[in-house]
């Protein structure tokens, strides 16, 4: 893939998260983060977790992101189904393990690798402003399926969509 993205690896990190440096972090989720709940309150979004977006802060425009350091937990849920009516039996929700985070950055990465992105600073809980013209980052996303749909584009984390996304975003923010 060309050029069209950046991780901003010097961009240092939001002040805020140096006003939460001192506060305790364990078993809060990212939405839970004093640094983060001060954020959202100025308008920022916590950037969508899930993998097809997981390029979203490469090619977001740089004065409508930042981050902080990910001191948050993550959880699981395990669930035990009935075999023959899948009901769920059981159902327990864990702290996941470094090694099951470390295994979903992998994941992550290769995805990106997959649609021609390389270099993701890891540790980051990446925040993003809306664009221009949009009342939320749903709002811009809702937009951008539209017009992969118009295009035939699929909503993946493929070159295809990173490269209409980010030329979305160029457009918007000229």
């Amino acid at each position: 893939m060309d050029a069209g993205y950046a991780w901003g690896i010097g961009q240092p990190p939001d002040p805020a998260a140096a006003r939460a440096a001192d506060a305790d972090a364990d078993g809060l989720t990212p939405e839970q983060l004093p640094e983060v709940r001060e954020l959202t309150a100025q308008g920022w979004q916590l950037a969508p977790d899930v993998p097809m977006l997981v390029f979203l802060p490469a090619v977001w425009p740089p004065q409508l992101r930042t981050w902080v350091p990910d001191r948050a937990s993550r959880y699981e849920t395990w669930t035990e189904l009935d075999p023959k009516t899948y009901e769920v039996l059981r159902a327990q929700t864990v702290r996941s393990s470094w090694e099951s985070r470390n295994e979903v950055e992998n994941d992550k990465d290769a995805l990106l690798a997959d649609a021609g992105i390389t270099g993701r600073p890891r540790g980051r809980l990446w925040l993003l402003k809306p664009p221009p013209g949009f009342a939320s980052v749903d709002d811009f996303l809702a937009e951008l399926g539209r017009r992969a749909d118009a295009a035939g584009i699929g909503w993946a984390c493929s070159p295809e969509y990173v490269r209409l996304t980010r030329n979305v975003l160029r457009e918007v923010t000229a």
